[in-house]
């Protein structure tokens, strides 16, 4: 059968326009239907951050929706893995990780509604920093992680009523799911390939999930995994950062694999003059291949960042420098970004009734 045409109402959200696809899904624009009526009488919200409601009220209501490609949506452990994401993230309340508004089936389409961010990935910082042949700040680049590691650590720790732990690992953490809002924000998001208790879908055997550069050992070996595995490939990502070289990226899946589970992992010092002991020891612990001699916990990571920070930043504004690295490396993206929200939120003039003039009677 051919894919359907584009969704236009899923839940209580109008679907407003497509904003990317992806390799297992397609992301909407969306607004709460609810508040469509009103959207004349004043500018729809488009701030950087984009906050959003849980649809409710529909106070806030701009949204990206992510919906399962036709193909994944005729598959059924696809679809329980969507779903598996959706139940994860309606879970999770932490402001470095992704908000979701709202999940559920409506018609033939599945959807998850989260909150709408409007900046830019990590991963595209590290490539135009890397084309620019220009290096990230050190203590941004550790601010940023330190900031991960809090959602995870928030995300590692979360209990069900009953208060046992969900053992929620993200499994996927690198730079293209790390988000920089243009308001200073830093978001962990895409959970679909997360591991929890409970969930519906299982991993098959011999199946590998992530992304290959930023694989922990333990999945390259399919051992039990537990939240040391999401610390080792943040600590990928932040090697990655501070020494703006891939770290075991090869030219081929295979090699690349076998650098995961055996390559050197050169100590940043000896690759960037003036490396900092203090910010190497951290990162080389956090990639230690031993996971025993790994953090053991994501709060331990990111305190460690933070102390980091305050000794080389000295009281600057963190929050602040993000946005202005992305305005410096993408000139003009944020009101580009903003235009096209605010061209697609905004709803045409209701049409103008004709006037018919009235012929004199004679």
């Amino acid at each position: 059968m051919p894919p359907p045409s584009r969704p236009t109402k899923l839940g209580d959200y109008d679907v407003i326009a497509k904003i990317a696809s992806g390799g297992m899904a397609n992301v909407y624009l969306g607004r709460f239907a609810g508040a469509a009526q009103d959207a004349r009488a004043k500018e729809p919200q488009a701030k950087s951050g984009a906050k959003n409601s849980d649809g409710a009220d529909g106070a806030d209501h701009v949204v990206a929706i992510k919906v399962p490609l036709h193909e994944l949506a005729q598959d059924e452990q696809g679809i329980k893995m969507f779903m598996d994401e959706a139940k994860i993230l309606s879970r999770l309340s932490h402001p470095n990780l992704i908000r979701t508004v709202g999940y559920g089936t409506s018609g033939e389409y599945h959807f998850i509604a989260m909150e709408l961010l409007v900046g830019r990935t990590l991963m595209d910082v590290w490539d135009t920093c890397a084309g620019l042949k220009v290096a990230m700040r050190l203590d941004v680049s550790a601010w940023i992680a330190a900031r991960v590691a809090d959602g995870l650590e928030y995300a590692h720790g979360l209990q069900d009523p009953e208060g046992a732990e969900l053992g929620i690992i993200h499994r996927d953490v690198n730079p293209s799911n790390i988000f920089l809002t243009y308001d200073g924000e830093i978001k962990l998001f895409d959970f679909g390939l997360a591991k929890s208790v409970g969930r519906a879908s299982k991993s098959q055997a011999g199946i590998v999930k992530g992304k290959l550069p930023y694989l922990s050992p333990e999945q390259i070996l399919q051992v039990p995994i537990d939240r040391r595995s999401d610390i080792f490939t943040l600590g990928t990502t932040l090697w990655e950062m501070t020494t703006m070289r891939r770290l075991f990226r090869r030219d081929n899946d295979i090699a690349t694999v076998k650098a995961v589970r055996n390559a050197p992992i050169p100590d940043p010092r000896t690759l960037v003059k003036g490396y900092p002991d203090a910010l190497a020891d951290i990162v080389m612990r956090a990639v230690e291949r031993e996971r025993d001699q790994r953090y053991a916990t994501a709060v331990e990571f990111g305190r460690d960042l933070d102390a980091f920070v305050r000794r080389t930043a000295k009281g600057t504004n963190m929050s602040n420098l993000t946005p202005a690295m992305l305005d410096r490396l993408f000139p003009g993206d944020r009101a580009r970004q903003l235009g096209w929200l605010r061209r697609r939120m905004t709803p045409p003039p209701p049409p103008v009734a004709e006037k018919r003039s009235k012929r004199k009677q004679t």
